[in-house]
């Protein structure tokens, strides 16, 4: 791969993930208030914390998505584990719409499911060879 294609790739991520990986880093914040919620009993805050592990499951998922694409001779995860990270990580976003009231104030949540798509494709090898 050309080094002006593997510059371009990690802008995209950088554009793409940045909202994600900043929301996750405010997520920090909210896990220990989730399992002091737990253990008062209020089990809604399970929900946050799912939301939260969920998304760093998936942005682990897709950084190694990225790795691969950049590196293609090497694999990362195993590809059930890849499998079920990407699968967390787009719960996650979907579980924070819901959460937040769906609007159209996040539709910029479409920028970070595309992106990904999108590194699914490109290494769809990856993803989805046989295990």
């Amino acid at each position: 791969m050309r080094p002006l294609y593997k510059f371009l790739i990690i802008v995209e991520a950088i554009i793409g993930f940045g909202p994600l990986v900043l929301l996750l880093g405010l997520g920090l914040i909210t896990i220990p208030i989730s399992i002091m919620g737990i253990l008062d009993g209020y089990y809604g805050a399970l929900i946050m914390l799912l939301i939260e592990v969920g998304g760093f499951l998936g942005m682990f998922a897709f950084i190694s998505v990225l790795m691969h694409i950049l590196e293609p001779n090497r694999y990362f995860l195993s590809f059930i584990k890849l499998r079920l990270f990407i699968i967390c990580g787009f719960c996650s976003i979907l579980g924070f719409v819901f959460m937040s009231g769906i609007n159209i104030e996040l539709i910029w949540l479409l920028i970070p499911v595309v992106v990904a798509a999108h590194f699914i494709y490109l290494g769809r090898r990856y993803v989805f060879s046989a295990s």
